[in-house]
């Protein structure tokens, strides 16, 4: 890696993340110009009946949800996007006069110059109007170790929708008959399909498809020879999908180490990543404008590869954007803790995606999605806050300052597929934990995903919070990424395990990083952190290791599957150690250094054409007032000098030039006052 002067130029000259056009799915470009969508109701008026517990008038909700009225305000108010029902999965014939309905309310939109995002379930057949039109259905439903049928439930109240087999080759043909008809007679621009998951266990599918596919894909994946070294024997004729009982129960297991079990939950993300890939494709080969979003929710802290059978990493290829229904509304939490969709965001950056988050009502979260999505995508129902409607003024005003910015990230964190997937609740907590302090201590980062090794010269760091599962391939990087000049912070066992998660003779990191020992520390609490940093020069680069990533105080008990909740998210009790280790390894410079409390956080981004750099500022604690003299310290790239710089701010008028402070390699700027958001731009 070259003199860390000339990698921040690299930084800025990064144009995008991800993979090519050859294995993912090109974006649509008119998604690349912003978001601003709202709707609508996506629920449509059967569903609502069969649901229960409201009076439905058919006139009404055409009114309220279905009309020419309701686009015109909403396109008055800026949106530019409309949401609405397309399919819910009580069956194309019994669902005719909804598909009619959409048709005709995407026409209207269409003529008012808005684009229309369709919604079709992806993961339900509500049987009883199903089975009547397809008979041959039965046959489509996922079914447990025992036969019996498995439910999609929202609630104790709704045992009738059935999940379909992703495995069954009818049901994907009935699907695409819906994606066809959404594109070729609404014409849609967006289709979004919800409900992307799949149960988790004991709730997985056995049918004779899931069987079958399961032993298909394990002799694809290996040959004979890799067979026989993943399981001990090379046929997998009768092999099956997991099965459980009452002395092993699944919400349990904290480590997973069969090589059967590891397999199944790869063969879920993998069939579900299939079946997506497929109608994205074949949406895209009958409109190569039309984008495509899933609801499979971002990063929550729960095992999504365990328990619902979503890898990201893969999905997000074959998507323009993703839904996330997370319940973590941002904000300062009583203890310290600082809650956001951050991570979430984050992950949709690293695969060029959009994130849409319902900020209806929320100053904050639509300031959070400004600042991190560059989009404040999904806006809400109409009718609209006047606090919304601000924030879509700004945003239109100036989006020429969100379109094409990329985000400023010289640290990555490795979110490692296999150390999350098989120890969830070391790796994941570890990650979190990490990404909060990065978060709290304003230093742009980035994910990292296993599929992105490729892309480490974009990075100045690239830290592994318990990334106990690396592969030779991804050891054999990280040492040319650190012989070459590039920074490595390592914490507990990481590189201890291969990615079948096998114990390694030798650690993985044995001559790159000191003062690792052997395996099963993982995350401790306050009352056994040790402030041991190891730090030593490697090549041309550093490294620094921490024996562990301490919570702050004693672990609260962790739920069913260990789902690391936003109960977790707080700086580590060594987190100014990490802190330290970090900025060493950047050698102590950071694109932009900001001052100001714990709840003052930030997101860098530029636009190396127009010469641009932006710090957005998120003050997370607003009800304690505003922030005032906010200082930024900026270093620029090659000895360029700041030209000018102003501030933006949805609750101000215009533009505020600032005074700049030039230093050697940058300039000072000080932010006069910040109440939530706001947007610092220097020029250069």
């Amino acid at each position: 890696m070259m003199h860390h002067r000339k990698a921040w130029c690299l930084i800025l000259a990064v144009t995008a993340f991800g993979q090519t056009a050859l294995d993912r799915l090109p974006r649509v470009e008119w998604m690349r110009q912003g978001l601003i969508a709202a709707g609508g109701n996506h629920e449509p008026p059967i569903f609502l009946r069969r649901h229960g517990g409201m009076i439905v008038n058919d006139a009404e909700y055409e009114r309220r949800y279905r009309s020419e009225d309701l686009l015109r305000r909403l396109k008055a108010q800026g949106v530019e996007v409309f949401h609405t029902s397309l399919y819910k999965g009580f069956g194309m014939a019994a669902e005719k006069d909804e598909f009619e309905a959409t048709r005709r309310i995407a026409a209207e939109a269409h003529k008012l110059g808005l684009k229309v995002d369709t919604y079709i379930q992806w993961n339900t057949m509500m049987y009883e109007t199903f089975f009547v039109e397809q008979p041959a259905a039965k046959d489509w439903v996922q079914r447990d170790a025992v036969g019996r049928p498995i439910m999609l439930v929202y609630g104790h109240q709704q045992s009738f929708r059935y999940r379909p087999c992703f495995a069954n080759r009818d049901y994907l043909d009935y699907l695409k008959r819906i994606v066809g008809f959404a594109v070729a007679e609404v014409k849609t621009d967006f289709i979004h399909f919800d409900n992307f998951d799949l149960n988790p266990e004991p709730e997985s599918c056995h049918c004779r498809h899931c069987t079958a596919g399961f032993r298909a894909y394990l002799r694809a994946k290996y040959t004979e020879a890799q067979r026989k070294e993943r399981f001990g024997f090379a046929s997998v004729d009768y092999v099956n999908p997991p099965e459980w009982n009452e002395l092993n129960p699944p919400a349990t297991l904290a480590i997973i180490e069969d090589p059967g079990l590891q397999e199944w939950v790869d063969y879920r993300c993998q069939q579900m990543t299939d079946a997506l890939r497929e109608m994205a494709l074949y949406a895209r080969s009958r409109d190569p404008a039309v984008a495509i979003e899933i609801n499979p929710h971002g990063i929550t802290g729960g095992n999504r590869a365990w328990q619902a059978g979503v890898d990201h990493s893969r999905l997000l290829k074959w998507t323009d954007a993703f839904w996330s229904e997370e319940p973590n509304r941002p904000g300062w939490e009583p203890g310290g803790r600082l809650v956001s969709r951050i991570r979430s965001y984050k992950l949709a950056r690293a695969y060029d995606n959009v994130l849409l988050a319902n900020i209806a009502q929320e100053e904050l979260a639509a300031a959070e999605g400004l600042a991190f999505n560059q989009n404040l995508a999904f806006a809400g129902v109409d009718p609209l806050t006047d606090t919304i409607r601000r924030y879509i003024d700004f945003y239109r005003r100036n989006r020429q300052i969100y379109v094409g910015a990329r985000d400023v990230a010289p640290v990555a964190v490795l979110r490692s597929y296999p150390s999350i997937a098989y120890h969830h609740r070391s790796a994941q907590l570890a990650a979190i934990l990490t990404e909060q302090t990065l978060i709290q201590s304003r230093i742009p980062f980035r994910l990292l995903f296993d599929d992105q090794m490729d892309e480490l010269s974009q990075v100045r760091t690239v830290i592994l919070p318990e990334s106990e599962c690396l592969s030779d391939a991804q050891i054999t990087a990280l040492r040319r990424f650190v012989e070459q000049g590039g920074g490595l912070v390592a914490t507990g066992d990481a590189g201890l395990y291969d990615e079948w998660r096998r114990a390694r003779p030798q650690p993985g990191l044995t001559g790159l990083i000191e003062g690792q020992a052997a395996a099963g520390r993982g995350v401790r609490s306050r009352r056994s952190v040790t402030a041991e940093t190891r730090r030593k020069e490697a090549g041309k680069g550093r490294t620094a290791y921490l024996r562990q990533i301490a919570f702050d105080g004693p672990l609260p008990a962790m739920e069913p599957h260990f789902t690391i909740s936003n109960r977790f998210w707080k700086l580590p009790a060594n987190a100014q150690d990490l802190v330290a280790a970090i900025r060493w390894t950047l050698r102590d410079e950071l694109p932009v250094d900001i001052g100001g409390p714990p709840y003052l956080v930030a997101n860098v981004t530029h636009q190396t054409a127009r010469r641009r750099i932006f710090a957005h500022l998120v003050n997370y604690r607003p009800r304690g007032g505003p922030l005032t003299q906010t200082n930024l310290h900026f270093r620029l790239p090659g000895g360029a000098t700041v030209k000018s710089a102003r501030f933006l701010a949805p609750d101000a008028e215009g533009a505020a030039a600032l005074p700049v402070r030039p230093t050697a390699g940058g300039a000072d700027v000080t932010v006069p006052r910040l109440r939530v958001y706001g947007v610092v731009e220097v020029a250069w």
